[in-house]
């Protein structure tokens, strides 16, 4: 195994701190000097250290002042991997959970329908919950499938499991997925769920999932609240085949 670099150390140590709540949030550091030699460790590691929770949403440096703990991390989704959102909070170090769920059959709205390539208003089985990062609601979600692959009870039975898994264990592994990210804002029903005001800012994304043989089988709708969660995409490079741009 590979042992972490010095600056990844002293990151987790204060990362620990952090989340724990030993520095609340709006907190001031301590001054370089100060905490490097609370640590026991150089300044130059330590700012090293530092940027690395600043890029994690953890802290944040204002150029004058001093570096402050964030009211809320941001939560990190790179849309080029495909995983669950549990997963996701859990990788920052939050506590990851699942409240008002709820499964129903109900009719498939026009863009549900169109992905799984049956009538508009055919009747499909939703899971419906809100997704919670250390007890704050952060993502609210749907998910649709056929009945004939999880029915409601089925859906019923994994609260805060994973659908993805449900569907491995059928032989429906999801071989990739297609995700749309659009800006949007809060309405009345999505903003009861998040407990936010309405018109509050939001990430939605539409992501239609299939198999390795293109076969649709789970088609989401996931509202993150835009001040918690920042998407990355790796985009390619041009490659050698590119202009220059004073050609």
């Amino acid at each position: 195994m590979t042992t972490p670099s010095l600056r990844h150390q002293i990151a987790d140590r204060l990362r620990e701190r952090l989340l724990s709540g030993e520095l609340n949030a709006g907190a001031r550091l301590p001054s370089e000097p100060t905490l490097a030699r609370s640590l026991g460790v150089s300044r130059s590691s330590l700012r090293a250290a530092i940027a690395l929770l600043e890029a994690d949403g953890l802290l944040r440096r204002q150029h004058g002042s001093g570096t402050y703990v964030t009211d809320y991390p941001q939560l990190r989704d790179d849309l080029s991997r495909n995983f669950a959102v549990s997963e996701m909070i859990a990788a920052t170090g939050l506590q990851p959970g699942t409240i008002d769920a709820r499964t129903s059959m109900e009719p498939a709205p026009p863009e549900v329908a169109a992905a799984f390539d049956v009538p508009p208003g055919t009747l499909l089985s939703v899971l419906r919950r809100v997704r919670t990062a250390s007890r704050r609601r952060v993502v609210d979600s749907a998910d649709w499938c056929l009945e004939e692959v999880l029915d409601p009870s089925e859906l019923s039975a994994l609260h805060d499991g994973s659908i993805y898994a449900s569907l491995a264990a059928q032989g429906l592994a999801i071989h990739h997925g297609v995700a749309k990210i659009s800006p949007t804002v809060a309405d009345s029903e999505t903003a009861r769920h998040l407990e936010v005001p309405v018109g509050s800012l939001l990430l939605t994304v539409f992501q239609v999932d299939s198999t390795v043989l293109g076969e649709v089988v789970l088609v989401s709708l996931e509202h993150y609240l835009a001040d918690v969660f920042q998407f990355s995409v790796y985009r390619r490079g041009p490659g050698q085949g590119a202009r220059s741009s004073g050609e």
